[in-house]
């Protein structure tokens, strides 16, 4: 007898902690319109309502998530947004699963396009908001080999704070580098995309880089 009738407290109480759990999640995104927009403990961001921020869609996946994450990554939902190929897309799949071929030959490649946001305490020694883009990895790789070219190096400022953004291609591959300073501490914006599809890509990196907020 009290079996029947606790179940139907435990069933009720139960209701209530999946909502709460659900309420409590934490929203770093929210939509306006054609933009939707990102916050986190540290920054801000506008960006295509079209594209997404890995993991930070889902609301399930939030609520395990850092709420300062040392990076983000943003691109396109569709990951055929940016393709080589000019026909359909839907001839190129594999049991129902686009084929993904990431060399830069191949007329059918679907395209990489992304905009990675990094937080950094501090910039290796030698280096300065000034050279930054020399800290990354891919720097270090092709410095000497002739593959990478600076095609643009330019100081700005974002949200009244200091900053550098740096253009240059590495091979079939353009990036946007972008830096800033604040409080002693570093965030890089960096975009890319195949030469040949940046500029259609452009217009959402501006975007990203012009709305940024540092807190």
């Amino acid at each position: 007898m009290k079996l029947r009738i606790l179940a139907p407290v435990f069933l009720i109480l139960a209701i209530v902690c999946i909502a709460l759990f659900f309420i409590m999640a934490p929203t770093y995104i929210t939509e306006n319109g054609d933009m939707k927009h990102f916050e986190d403990n540290d920054l801000s961001f506008d960006f295509s309502k079209n594209w997404t921020v890995y993991d930070y869609d889902d609301a399930l996946k939030t609520l395990f998530l850092s709420g300062s994450p040392n990076t983000l990554i943003i691109n396109p939902g569709d990951s055929s947004q940016y393709s080589y190929y000019e026909g359909d897309m839907n001839e190129l799949t594999d049991n129902g699963t686009a084929v993904i071929n990431t060399s830069s030959t191949n007329a059918f490649d679907v395209a990489i396009v992304k905009t990675e946001i990094t937080k950094h305490d501090s910039l290796p020694e030698g280096i300065t908001l000034d050279n930054a883009y020399k800290s990354d990895s891919l720097y270090k790789l092709m410095d000497g080999s002739g593959q990478l070219i600076l095609t643009g190096d330019s100081e700005l400022e974002i949200d009244g704070k200091k900053a550098h953004q740096f253009n240059y291609t590495v091979t079939y591959t353009s990036y946007t580098d972008t830096w800033v300073e604040h409080n002693g501490h570093y965030f890089r914006v960096l975009s890319q995309a195949p030469t040949q599809l940046f500029s259609q890509a452009e217009p959402y990196f501006t975007n990203i880089v012009d709305t940024l907020k540092i807190k």
